[in-house]
């Protein structure tokens, strides 16, 4: 097979080279978006949605040792969850919340009784994702002294649930392709197989773009995805001339996890010299933390000095640390000790890396990692530090360990 592959390439040059440049292309891949588990990362737009639903319960008064208990009803609310946020509007008062990545719940709805404002507590979970819908369900309680003798309070249950939405699919990704190009020129057809690669894209509004090596040739003139998950889109690149255009296109899902899929490509030409050019591959999409952005926060921890036997402990309350994160890139800066160091942040969100700070103007090195995640008021990251090498200079070692923790100031 080999043999007759190379006689085939030195017979016909164009179709040789043709081959090769088609085999060099970036080919991206947008379409069929299935259920995975591998590196996907679930994001908060993937929980937006205008939920409807009911709350029942038992609210209870206490007048001066008098007590009466009322039932609540299934009585219909509403809710709205935004990339995090989220806004209650029910028959007794409306209030917000919060949704974090973990899917929980909490949020405050302020109720009117006997002219005072009652707040009611809400917490729950996003119990259930997937294509048709967001299911939700939790509790609610409240507890107030209403004065002169009188108390009340109250619990009860809540579900809920939300339509897919078009936001639902919001965020950034990453993705791979494979596949193969087949030549066919004065009767003759050869297949070569792509190399596998990688490419980003975004989601936004329902517009999907995908973003490849600038030395490919490749451009995206961009694509679509409705509310249902089904995704349309295109790329181009020019051969001999001739603008070839790549389709894909398939449907989208959510699970737990995030957004994920596979799919496929494909593209048909003719080229000048009687050429004939077609591609098919395959390709997958996760949904990824962009965790890029400027971060303030704070080390704590504990540091010990052993100087030729004399034994210093050092508790460390709360040590000023920048952050910033680039494409993937992590740079950290130790204010108080004028330390720094480099890592990097994973599509998971995990966070690792080492640094230096000066003990007795020798380079001490620490080992950091941790964890970001999306919040509705930024991103938040948060993990653990360790000294890494010990020596500290002639007689002298130092030990530590701690935490350290940081909040989104600015995106980048």
């Amino acid at each position: 097979m080999v043999p007759q592959l190379l006689a085939l390439f030195r017979s016909h040059p164009r179709a040789r080279s043709r081959a090769r440049a088609l085999n060099s292309l970036t080919w991206p891949a947008i379409e069929n978006l299935e259920e995975r588990t591998l590196l996907s990362s679930a994001t908060l737009a993937m929980l937006n949605g205008n939920f409807t639903g009911t709350y029942s319960g038992t609210v209870t008064v206490n007048n001066n040792g008098s007590i009466t208990k009322t039932p609540v009803t299934a009585t219909a609310f509403t809710m709205t969850t935004n990339n995090g946020v989220i806004n209650f509007t029910s028959p007794v008062g409306n209030g917000t919340g919060t949704v974090d990545v973990n899917r929980n719940i909490v949020g405050t709805v302020n109720a009117q009784y006997q002219s005072q404002t009652v707040p009611i507590s809400v917490a729950g979970k996003i119990t259930n994702v997937n294509a048709i819908q967001t299911a939700a369900s939790g509790s609610w309680t409240f507890s107030v002294n209403l004065g002169g003798g009188v108390t009340a309070s109250g619990s009860g249950s809540w579900s809920a649930s939300a339509p897919q939405t078009l936001s639902n699919f919001d965020g950034p990704y990453s993705g791979t392709y494979l596949g193969a190009v087949t030549v066919t020129q004065n009767g003759s057809t050869t297949t070569t197989p792509i190399t596998p690669g990688t490419f980003s894209a975004a989601i936004t509004n329902g517009v999907v773009s995908s973003s490849f090596s600038s030395s490919s040739g490749v451009t995206s003139p961009g694509g679509t995805i409705d509310v249902n998950g089904r995704i349309n889109s295109t790329v181009t690149f020019v051969e001999d001339g001739v603008t070839i255009t790549v389709t894909a296109s398939g449907p989208a899902s959510r699970g737990v996890d995030g957004v994920n899929g596979s799919g496929v490509w494909t593209f048909r030409a003719n080229l000048p010299g009687g050429i004939f050019v077609t591609g098919r591959g395959t390709w997958t999409l996760e949904s990824v933390l962009d965790l890029d952005g400027v971060y303030a926060g704070t080390v704590t921890g504990n540091a010990t000095v052993d100087d030729n036997g004399t034994i210093t402990d050092s508790p460390i309350a709360g040590s000023s640390i920048n952050i910033q994160i680039f494409g993937g890139s992590v740079i950290v800066f130790l204010n108080d000790v004028s330390g720094f160091g480099n890592g990097t942040a994973g599509d998971d969100g995990n966070i690792n890396g080492l640094g230096t700070f000066l003990e007795n103007q020798t380079p001490v090195t620490f080992a950091f990692s941790g964890t970001g995640v999306p919040t509705a008021n930024g991103n938040v990251l948060g993990g653990t530090w360790t000294i890494f090498a010990p020596n500290a200079g002639p007689g002298v070692t130092i030990s530590g360990s701690g935490t350290w923790k940081a909040a989104e100031t600015d995106v980048v």
